[in-house]
């Protein structure tokens, strides 16, 4: 299936008209029209219907939208991921949480950089499950996460245990629990926060993103429990304090990468910094090789 008879599908779709899909394009009406038809003797289905308003989509037009946009994205990542740049040998593709940009992904990229010049390394961003099933298709080789979802083919190991702590803006007065936001870090951390909180009324606003809870305590002078690693300037700089007498929760977080990955030497070489990092992660905050090896039964 030609990739440009998708695109010009999308665009026909999102605007419901053939001229302006064929303006955006940068084709002749007549192009984009052939394009549709070639797709619908494909597909053996209308995708299509004009009416006085334009051109809208056929209930197997509708069916096909989320297909074609899948199709398109993967398609384009695809194309990216495999390009590596000229005078490099290979491309290593990195995803980890934003906010560990300065304690692990920055350090990480000069470590790479120092041993092996001649690897392109590409930092990527994603949610978890989008980040597993990355790794699964072969689009990504190495994440950090928070929750492990259990996946032939990839491996995961421990690679620190965070302290969640409750913080407040340093702005903030009265009760903590007058603004604060819920973070969601599973359902382990649900049931110990309940347990901990047991007579608090559910916070109406709620939020699974370290960014996002750490964005809403600067600007809205709120609460929210977060990662001591996200906080720990902010509270050094007098921006937030912590909330005394809060109990403290642990939170793993995990290293992901595949069981037979296409450079087992450049990969090797990658997660041998990343362990480095992760025994220095562990000896700042006081954790045994026990608390690191938690968590990882029935997930490789």
């Amino acid at each position: 299936m030609d990739t440009e008879n998708l695109r010009s599908f999308l665009e026909v779709a999102e605007h419901g008209s053939f001229t302006v899909a064929a303006n955006r394009l940068n084709l002749a009406q007549s192009t984009v029209s052939a394009r549709i038809r070639g797709l619908e003797e494909q597909l053996g289905r209308r995708l299509f219907v004009r009416d006085r308003d334009g051109v809208t989509l056929t209930p197997a037009g509708r069916q096909f939208l989320p297909h074609a946009a899948s199709i398109t994205r993967t398609w384009e990542q695809s194309r990216q991921d495999i390009a590596v740049p000229d005078g490099y040998e290979t491309l290593l593709r990195f995803t980890a949480p934003a906010y560990l940009w300065e304690r692990v992904t920055s350090p990480w990229v000069g470590w790479m950089r120092a041993r092996r010049p001649n690897v392109a390394l590409r930092l990527e961003g994603s949610y978890p499950d989008q980040a597993i099933d990355q790794l699964a298709e072969g689009l990504l080789d190495i994440c950090i996460l928070y929750l492990p979802r259990p996946h032939p083919g990839i491996v995961y190991e421990t690679f620190a245990v965070d302290q969640v702590v409750l913080v407040q803006h340093a702005a903030q007065t009265g009760s903590w629990t007058d603004n604060y936001i819920l973070m969601d870090w599973g359902l382990e951390f649900r049931i110990e926060h309940d347990r901990a909180f047991a007579g608090m009324l559910k916070p109406a606003l709620s939020a699974g993103l370290v960014f996002i809870g750490l964005q809403h305590v600067l600007s809205q002078q709120a609460a929210a429990y977060l990662p001591l690693s996200a906080v720990s300037g902010h509270i050094e700089r007098g921006e937030m304090r912590r909330v005394a007498d809060a109990p403290v929760f642990q939170r793993p977080i995990y290293l992901a990468y595949p069981t037979n990955p296409v450079s087992s030497d450049v990969l090797d070489v990658a997660l041998t910094g990343l362990r480095k990092l992760a025994l220095d992660w562990t000896d700042d905050q006081g954790f045994s090789e026990g608390d690191r090896s938690l968590g990882m039964a029935g997930l490789t």
